[in-house]
């Protein structure tokens, strides 16, 4: 007769050699099968209601009845003498789509539990507010999927998002992208905070410094605060292995198996908006609601079954949280860490101090006209452009040639149309020497999404960006930092020469003028 574990006999952060024998054995023996969402171990649940017994649990995308079943696809009732469940439970990333993201409070400092993510992607969490043991620097942890993606390059931008569609602005650059990894043993990524850009080694809505960090223990209640969803309270329901579908590579879906603990809410856990967790979610740090460790790194939250719920309660799967840090070589900040930081960093201004949200019940809200500090670097206060000597353009900064990415380059599959050429010298001018030889070879260089681009095609269709100033600055950037338009007697550009230019055949004007 099969032995009965319940929760008072296991030892609930590490388990029995059995138990780990049968968790494997059960991996080996049903996770090939196309049904197969984790398996883990945990309690069991009866007429979706948790029991004291723990045992190995199968989770299946749907649970059918066993005439419905071939006799190979039968499920035993015990593996190596373990009692084995089946839950009907799937999961995915809890990314937040940009275009249906809540609008929030801008918040002037970083911390855990703000809104970040990449610019034109969804968006996530921050986790914590981490130190990189290699370089002693301050920076943010998230999740691969949150901070890096498919499209990931060292050195990409991260921003702290508020507004709805504010991921293009560049005044929300918080951070770069700077190592990742999406594997067996975790989901996460690091990117090192700005110099100038402030921060608190605190989680939003609380002011309580998390300095350590544990394993997991079954039946325990963990807290979480995000920007996201308010605060929230689950319980550790199993630990095991998770499958989770992501875009590895762009366009481009595949199932990763990641170990991680599984949190379930309870009803009587009261939770503001009566859920565990929403869309924006994946990189939230889960805490010990008893000793304020943190435990666990949000990936996924629980796709809705066609069927309803077998359990009670939303589910999440997490990643604990020593894993991922000694993997990525990381540290939780503490305050030492802000003094010794204070001298080199930046300091909020009084006002940005006064107005500062650090709570998510907080009513009061940034004024507009003096919010954010400073102001926006393509202000219409910026000099003019003949206020001003025009540099030459053997006096460009080395940085001109890194093009700041404040916009999105979209992919668009057109072949090359070059729209109507005029006879006049100008015009031949205009199309052939500056956009065929200067202009479409530098957008090229800059970003094969270009390939196919005409020179009637409006400006928008490929670049996407929060608003024009962006745009301008992108052409002058690109302009000053290519050596495709030395030699025609050009000088620097600058963002204004290209005001009310929508097309590329305006650009190209512009840039004829200039060389007049």
């Amino acid at each position: 007769m099969a032995d009965l574990h319940t929760a008072d006999k296991v030892e609930k952060s590490a388990f029995s050699e059995d138990l780990d024998q049968g968790l494997k054995k059960a991996y080996l023996a049903f996770g090939n099968r196309s049904n197969f969402r984790g398996i883990d171990i945990g309690f069991r649940w009866r007429r979706g209601q948790r029991t004291d017994e723990i045992c190995l649990r199968m989770h299946v995308q749907r649970k059918l009845p066993i005439d419905a079943l071939l006799p190979s696809q039968v499920l035993p009732s015990h593996v190596a003498g373990i009692a084995l469940d089946v839950i009907e439970a799937a999961y995915q990333p809890s990314l937040e789509p940009g275009a249906s993201r809540q609008a929030a409070t801008p918040q002037p400092y970083t911390m855990g539990g703000l809104c970040c993510g990449r610019s034109g992607e969804g968006a996530g969490t921050i986790g914590l507010v981490v130190i990189d043991r290699t370089t002693g620097k301050p920076g943010i942890l998230s999740n691969w999927h949150v901070l890096a993606g498919p499209r990931a390059r060292r050195n990409d931008p991260i921003m702290q998002l508020g507004e709805r569609n504010d991921e293009f602005d560049p005044r929300n650059h918080i951070a770069n992208l700077k190592r990742w990894m999406l594997e067996r043993s975790g989901d996460a990524a690091l990117a090192e905070l700005l110099p100038d850009q402030p921060w608190l080694p605190l989680q939003f809505g609380g002011f309580e410094c998390i300095t350590k960090t544990r394993a997991a223990n079954l039946g325990e209640i963990l807290n979480k605060n995000s920007q996201a969803s308010n605060s929230a309270q689950a319980k550790v329901d199993g630990k095991g292995l998770y499958r989770l579908q992501y875009e590895t590579r762009p366009g481009m879906m595949d199932c990763r198996d990641i170990e991680g603990i599984n949190l379930v809410y309870e009803a009587d856990i009261p939770v503001e908006g009566g859920k565990v967790s929403s869309a924006g979610d994946s990189g939230s740090a889960w805490v010990s609601a008893t000793s304020g460790e943190a435990v666990a790194l949000q990936i996924g939250g629980q796709i809705a079954s066609a069927t309803g719920p077998n359990r009670t309660g939303q589910s999440v799967i997490a990643n604990e949280m020593a894993p991922i840090l000694e993997k990525l070589e990381l540290r939780l900040a503490n305050f030492e860490d802000l003094l010794a930081q204070n001298g080199q960093s930046a300091v909020l201004t009084r006002r940005q101090k006064s107005c500062a949200a650090l709570s998510y019940d907080s009513a009061e809200t940034m004024p507009s006209p003096l919010w954010p500090h400073p102001r926006h670097w393509a202000d219409a206060a910026a000099p003019r452009p003949h206020q001003i000597p025009r540099p030459e353009r053997n006096e460009r900064n080395a940085s001109d040639a890194q093009i700041v990415p404040l916009v999105r380059i979209l992919p668009n599959g057109r072949l090359p149309e070059w729209g109507s050429q005029g006879t006049a010298s100008r015009q031949f001018n205009i199309c052939h020497d500056i956009w065929q030889n200067r202009l479409y070879p530098a957008l090229l260089d800059y970003d094969p999404n270009f390939r196919g681009v005409f020179l009637e095609e409006a400006i928008t269709q490929r670049i996407s960006a929060m608003d024009d100033r962006n745009i301008h600055t992108f052409f002058s950037r690109l302009i000053n930092g290519s050596a495709r338009f030395d030699g025609i007697g050009l000088k620097q550009v600058r963002p204004d020469d290209f005001r009310g230019a929508t097309m590329y055949m305006q650009i190209c004007e512009r840039i004829s003028s200039l060389t007049s």
